[in-house]
């Protein structure tokens, strides 16, 4: 990977000139503020990028990809906290990616992918509907904003209602994934995360609140289970496959056993 120069950063700033997303460098005034906000004091940034909209998202994307520089996904679903060492990247933030939307009719919520999860949890009791948590009824974690990935650090219930992911690839091309459309990438996203691609939309299975304590992660209301039964280190081999597939230069970071989700 290549460090973001001085030069690349201007050229990000044109590429993204007619959207709405704003663009922080070094040399711009409210840097050191962003940095200060967005608690990313720790990382080695190049420019800061707060993106609206999946095809600004994009449009980062495969400009990093063609130019080999590295990024940092802050806040949302799956986020990264460790820059590669030394190497000044591009941060690409969804705190403003925060729109979630309950159908009632379906059962559904659709998040965007820099939502927190007491975002989640606040649309959706509006309906007397509830998020499954990663413990049946903790919704008291704020997620995004902490960098982690609200996402990849709750496994259980929250992956398992799932529904679908809109996400970007390294090439910058956009995808919605699913049990039923591209679900190699599903099966994938919830094995191994983030480490395919940036999810900017997720789609969750949502219920009455007085169902919420008999309700698991085998969807004992029926709905449909993905696969994962045979998840475990010998799906190793198969996600990397999909990860030189889907990301073949490694944008999104190395993938190893320790990625796994191993539930039996």
């Amino acid at each position: 990977m290549t460090r973001l120069s001085c030069r690349r950063a201007l050229e990000l700033k044109a590429t993204l000139q007619e959207t709405r997303a704003e663009v922080y460098t070094p040399a711009d005034a409210g840097y050191a503020e962003r940095i200060r906000c967005l608690e990313l004091s720790e990382v080695e940034s190049g420019a800061i990028v707060q993106a609206t909209t999946t095809d600004e998202v994009s449009r980062v994307l495969r400009y990093a990809t063609h130019h080999h520089i590295p990024i940092i996904v802050h806040g949302g679903a799956f986020a990264t906290t460790n820059p590669p060492e030394g190497e000044a990247s591009i941060v690409i933030s969804l705190v403003r990616m925060g729109k979630v939307v309950v159908d009632p009719a379906s059962r559904t919520l659709a998040a965007q992918g820099g939502a927190r999860w007491e975002d989640l949890v606040g649309v959706a009791g509006a309906f007397g509907l509830t998020v499954v948590s990663a413990t049946g009824d903790d919704t008291t974690g704020d997620g995004g904003l902490e960098g982690s990935g609200w996402l990849t650090s709750c496994p259980g219930p929250i992956i398992d209602n799932l529904v679908s992911v809109k996400m970007v690839l390294a090439d910058g091309s956009i995808v919605t994934t699913s049990s039923t459309e591209k679900p190699d990438l599903f099966w994938a996203l919830q094995q191994a995360g983030g480490a395919l691609g940036l999810a900017t939309e997720l789609v969750f299975r949502v219920y009455p609140k007085s169902r919420q304590q008999g309700v698991s992660k085998n969807h004992q209301d029926g709905g449909p289970k993905f696969g994962l039964e045979d998840s475990g280190e010998d799906d190793l081999p198969r996600l990397q496959k999909l990860k030189k597939q889907y990301d073949p230069y490694g944008l999104f970071g190395s993938l190893d056993s320790t990625s796994l989700d191993t539930r039996k």
